[in-house]
């Protein structure tokens, strides 16, 4: 027997409520605004996508294919489909493998001159062992803009370099650590990359790390970045910006030399860079993301359609304008070179089948949001948080005295809301994002249990069934337009900044729904002491056992970042429904929440029923929570939801048809022997 409270029915809560609804409808018509008539044109104009290679693969691969030149090869890699090249800023050693430079310790330069000595006087000979000192290094270089660019960077960079003539060569010398020359940059190959320019390809160069960094250097660094023809963008190599970013002046002074390029950023994802977000933010957010595949995943990609599959959906749902594309079996470059043409090809034709286009991508549009509708989605928020404390505290409304007190704690949130949003926007925007996303699954769940069906049976029965589960996702939808469209801005599309609420917007919603539920119990103190002075049977611990389990998988799969916790199963059927349905509904939504949750309203809720609802709770906040990642364009995101309602309704649907079968199955062999047992 349920023991549930009935909601007061006092007229002060009563227009309570109905001012809640007007609130949060007039928050959630704001919200449809700022999603489908701001963010949704801005999305839709976002269509272009590059499709970038790698200069250090392509250059192998020409290399090691007789007859075959550099410019050769980005020619048919552009004509493959390709629109531009990735190239690091080159170590001291990629300049010797290129046959550009030849590098020595002063020792080692010593001994192979010496035939050349052999016709100086003793005073010559000692002067220029003098000079070749053992440990520094010696740079030859017959390239006059080479030598210019290492020498240049080499001053620019405080090394303190020194042109020397030995043996009527002008050499380079410089005292470098073997650190240094494994990690120090010292330009780019801009010979090769005029060729790669002219085949049409753009170029995104990445600069490697120095210190100290300082403006002057920096100037001198970016004077030769601006030498790269055609360039798209600009990056950086390193896990950190230059100077390891430990002071705000240097993020300042890169932010100044790079501005007069006109050049976006960009950022790879899953390749956080610390200091990248506070440049971005000098720079106006004019960022473009990278998706790429690393050398370690590279290797586990052994089929093309697994790679294409990959990089779509990178483009299609992840807000990705730029897919670096890497080539295999790089150790054999003469059976490379066919594939990595076919495989340009084939993610040129993945990213235009998508609906996308292959071009030369560019930052998202910059907008903002008018005050009036950020205002009104706080104080929509702020509704729906008033009206689910009815549910736990709606007894005391019926003094007026608490009532009022209610109302003004309300109106004080309204205004430090507003306050908020002049002196901590951005904090504010977060932490009611949070807010809805919790608030509004827990409502719409907690009314729809509030209400009991009528003892209809049947078809008719599974219909209000359905359509309890569709007013439970309906206030969820809501509450998902207002958290969303609190983030809709494009430094949360392009994840310069994140929605860090994620995890807690998973599991709050099952507490606050157990703790008011809990309280509404008439003896809900004797229930609690009850329970825990009740023996345990196996089955009850094996079930907490799963049940925990499964919340732990539930929490483990939010967000992006841990793809391990996806068996390969649920890829393939996944890659099916994308196949199918053109977007893949979410599984925690379509096979366990939704169908677990219509079985439940068709069963009507009871406490011993609890365990059965925290699984069906999955489903909406699931639901709510893929808005939640806002670099997924908003349209993806409504057919995501929307086939996971239906799917999950049809598995539910067929979910209830076997369990009424079972259990008539179970009442016919129970009326059997049971009657056999008392005759």
């Amino acid at each position: 027997m349920n023991n549930s409270k009935p909601l007061s029915g006092k007229s002060n809560l009563s227009c309570l409520k109905w001012l809640a609804v007007i609130v949060i409808i007039a928050a959630f018509i704001a919200a449809l605004w700022i999603n489908f008539g701001v963010r949704l044109p801005v999305e839709a104009a976002d269509t272009t996508v590059g499709i970038f290679v790698d200069y250090d693969e392509v250059m192998r691969i020409a290399n090691g294919n007789p007859g075959i030149e550099f410019r050769d090869m980005v020619r048919e890699i552009s004509l493959a489909g390709a629109t531009g090249m990735v190239v690091r800023e080159r170590l001291l050693a990629e300049w010797e493998i290129s046959g550009d430079v030849m590098t020595f310790f002063g020792s080692d330069l010593w001994f192979r001159i010496q035939p050349q000595l052999a016709e100086l006087s003793e005073a010559e000979r000692e002067s220029i062992r003098e000079m070749l000192i053992p440990y520094y290094t010696f740079i030859l270089i017959d390239d006059q803009l080479i030598f210019e660019q290492i020498f240049s960077l080499l001053d620019a960079k405080r090394r303190y370099p020194e042109k020397i003539t030995l043996l009527d060569m002008t050499v380079i010398k410089v005292h470098l650590h073997s650190s240094e020359r494994a990690t120090l940059g010292f330009g780019f190959p801009i010979a090769e990359l005029e060729q790669a320019a002219a085949a049409g390809l753009a170029i995104l160069p990445r600069l490697r790390n120095w210190e100290p960094v300082t403006p002057e250097n920096l100037t001198e660094v970016m004077r030769w970045v601006s030498m790269i023809p055609n360039m798209a963008a600009i990056g950086f190599n390193e896990p950190a910006l230059p100077d390891d970013y430990t002071d705000d002046y240097i993020i300042e002074a890169i932010a100044e030399a790079i501005a007069p390029l006109e050049l976006p950023l960009v950022s790879f994802e899953f390749y956080d860079q610390r200091g990248l977000v506070s440049l971005a933010a000098e720079l106006d957010n004019y960022l473009l993301r990278v998706h790429a595949i690393g050398d370690a995943e590279l290797r586990r990609y052994t089929e093309i359609q697994d790679m294409l599959n990959r990089y779509t959906l990178a483009a299609t749902e992840r807000n990705m304008r730029i897919i670096y594309v890497r080539f295999h079996n790089l150790i054999n470059p003469v059976a490379a070179i066919e594939p990595a043409i076919e495989l340009v090809e084939y993610v040129h034709e993945a990213i235009t089948e998508s609906g996308l286009y292959v071009g030369n991508p560019t930052p998202l549009t910059p907008y903002s949001i008018p005050l009036l509708p950020l205002i009104l989605l706080g104080a929509g928020a702020i509704a729906g948080g008033g009206w689910l404390a009815t549910f736990a505290l709606g007894r005391f409304f019926q003094s007026k005295k608490w009532l009022i007190a209610f109302l003004t704690l309300l109106l004080f949130g309204f205004l430090v809301w507003i306050a908020a949003l002049f002196f901590l926007p951005i904090f504010a925007r977060k932490l009611f994002a949070l807010a809805s996303a919790i608030i509004f699954p827990s409502l719409g769940i907690l009314l729809v249990l509030n209400y009991k069906l009528p003892e209809w049976t049947g078809v008719k029965r599974m219909i209000g069934a359905i359509a309890q589960l569709g007013v439970m996702s309906v206030f969820t939808f809501m509450g998902a337009m207002i958290m969303s469209s609190l983030l809709s801005e494009p430094v949360f599309f392009i994840k310069l900044d994140r929605f860090v609420g994620v995890t807690a917007s998973y599991l709050a919603p099952l507490i606050v729904v157990l703790v008011i539920l809990w309280l509404r119990e008439q003896d809900w103190y004797g229930l609690v002491y009850g329970t825990a002075k009740s023996s345990v049977r196996f089955w009850q611990l094996g079930l907490c056992i799963i049940m925990f389990g499964a919340l732990s998988l539930y929490v483990m799969r939010t967000g992006n970042d841990n793809p391990g916790a996806v068996s390969d199963l649920e890829l393939v059927i996944r890659q099916l429904f994308r196949d199918i349905l053109g977007v893949r509904p979410r599984t925690t939504e379509f096979l366990i929440g939704h169908p677990v949750m219509l079985v439940l309203l068709y069963y009507g809720y009871k406490i011993s029923m609890f365990p059965v609802l925290l699984i069906g709770i999955m489903g909406q906040v699931s639901l709510m929570n893929t808005y939640a990642h806002i670099h997924t364009p908003i349209m993806v995101s409504l057919y995501r939801s929307v086939h996971g309602l239906w799917i999950g309704v049809l598995i539910g649907i067929i979910l209830i048809i076997v369990l009424e079968f079972v259990f008539r199955k179970f009442k016919a062999i129970d009326a059997k022997y049971g009657s056999a047992g008392n005759a």
